[in-house]
């Protein structure tokens, strides 16, 4: 997904929804698009986009409770001269001064609200009129859409640093302003990586209000540029996705090797330990014994070609060799996965006919973990044991 405001769509709430909204919009969907309930084909690839949906929203609700949280105004302790007069004078000019700063810190602080819940017609409305001179709305939302792409996580924490200062603009207005920093964090789609910087944001008092200002004139220009930098990274991770996949692969089958179901397990286990859910580790051992026909090499491809037939369309990774097939079922409760483990097993046997010989057997064995139960490869492991094989 391209953006925020996609996952929003997907589950059906507004950008402005709270956690128990999206909680309770993502239950009500799974109960009608999960594909143990749906007859719609396209119930696999949907529920696949609601879980992401709901993780990457879950998240970012998460990191805003603790930026609000962090957000409480403090201003710094300052000293001044002592006197009759200077004290009386001190204490209206402190007074007066600290409700400007907190007004102004009030007017960044709801502006970086709109952009971490992408409502961004209601930042464009904090800006100052000196920026809307050159942004207008529609650019403004689609360079605030383009960053979201390029930093799909990010946290704005107000530091310190106010100034109080006059500016003067073009038209000769000369306005009081506040300057603060600001630390960012974002998640960079270009290297993969969390980077924090410091900036600096300006405040302006307009008219008795404060006003955000931002002094972008080539927004159109920034959009360009950010879109330029996503689009290069998507390429590149296309190309990284389909070498490793093939990388990964068990290339007599078309299945995953040792390595890329150790790679595929160990992703599934830390969205498990992170988000919770529920992860059904299957294995399917094949003892040829007297297998007719070619022969055992030949048993194990049938068998290998029905099951990766039966979980192309899917999203489950499978992992074939020396006679052992491993599947691992995410979001799949246990009598669910038993049955199409059954269901697989009588397929195996239809398709394999004659090769699969009197003393040839099919042997299985599972287990299930849910919410963040499942300690590790080790787990895994155990099922594995049984069949002399291991991850």
């Amino acid at each position: 997904m391209s953006n925020l405001l996609d996952h929003y769509r997907v589950l059906g709430v507004s950008t402005g929804a709270g956690m128990a909204e999206v909680i309770s919009s993502y239950k009500r969907l799974c109960r009608i698009h999960h594909p143990d309930v749906s007859n719609d084909p396209e119930s696999e690839e949907l529920m696949k986009r609601i879980n992401i949906a709901y993780s990457v929203l879950r998240e970012k609700l998460r990191r805003e409770a603790a930026f609000r949280e962090r957000q409480v105004y403090t201003r710094p302790a300052r000293k001044y001269t002592t006197g009759p007069d200077a004290r009386a004078q001190g204490t209206a000019s402190r007074k007066a001064g600290a409700e400007e700063e907190k007004e102004a810190y009030a007017a960044l602080h709801e502006y970086f609200m709109a952009i971490n819940t992408c409502d961004h017609a209601r930042a464009y409305g904090i800006l100052s009129s000196y920026d809307k001179r050159y942004i207008t709305r529609e650019s403004f939302i689609d360079w605030r859409k383009s960053v979201s792409r390029l930093y799909p996580m990010r946290e704005f924490k107000i530091t310190g640093g106010q100034q109080r200062l006059n500016v003067t603009f073009g038209d000769g207005k000369t306005l009081i302003a506040r300057k603060f920093r600001v630390m960012v964090t974002e998640e960079d789609v270009v290297d993969d990586r969390m980077q924090s910087g410091d900036v600096e944001k300006m405040a302006i008092l307009e008219n008795g209000v404060w006003k955000v200002f931002l002094g972008y004139k080539g927004v159109v220009d920034l959009t360009r540029g950010f879109d330029e930098r996503f689009e290069a990274k998507r390429k590149r991770d296309i190309a990284r996705h389909w070498e490793e996949y093939y990388g990964g692969l068990y290339p007599e089958y078309n299945m995953l090797s040792i390595a890329g179901m150790r790679k595929a397990v160990s992703r599934e286990i830390y969205r498990q330990k992170r988000f919770g859910g529920t992860l059904t580790f299957a294995v399917i051992s094949i003892k040829t014994g007297s297998a007719k026909g070619a022969g055992q090499d030949e048993l194990l491809g049938s068998a290998a070609r029905t099951i990766d037939g039966a979980l192309r369309e899917t999203d489950i990774p499978a992992y074939a060799g020396d006679g052992i097939f491993a599947i691992l079922f995410v979001e799949l409760k246990k009598k669910n996965a038993e049955d199409i483990i059954h269901r697989l097993i009588a397929k195996i046997r239809k398709d394999a006919g004659p090769q699969l010989g009197g003393k040839a057997g099919i042997e299985y064995g599972f287990e299930t973990w849910s919410g963040r139960g499942l300690t590790g490869i080790d787990a895994m492991n155990k099922v594995l044991k049984r069949f002399q094989k291991k991850l």
